[in-house]
């Protein structure tokens, strides 16, 4: 049986922790919401919907953030920041 963090699954969690954390740079950034959607090649809608639950945020998304942010996967996936 998978261990569940808050009657959660660990796969339930690490979207939502990247999502927190993408959203924590675009604030430390002061990225607008406009840009941060272009960088995902989403709409602003989405980012809304994103910030609900994050299960449909994709890998070429957090990939693409990447690119063009210069960040690392390690600073979207550890949680001690947030």
């Amino acid at each position: 049986m998978k261990k569940k963090i808050n009657n959660r699954s660990p796969t339930e969690m690490i979207p939502k922790i990247i999502w927190a954390k993408v959203r924590y740079y675009q604030m430390l950034d002061d990225m607008p919401d406009e840009v941060l959607a272009e960088y995902l090649n989403i709409c602003t809608k989405t980012l809304r919907a994103y910030d609900k639950g994050a299960a449909n945020l994709t890998l070429g998304q957090i990939a693409s953030y990447i690119d063009l942010t210069d960040r690392k996967m390690t600073d979207l996936i550890n949680d001690d920041d947030i």
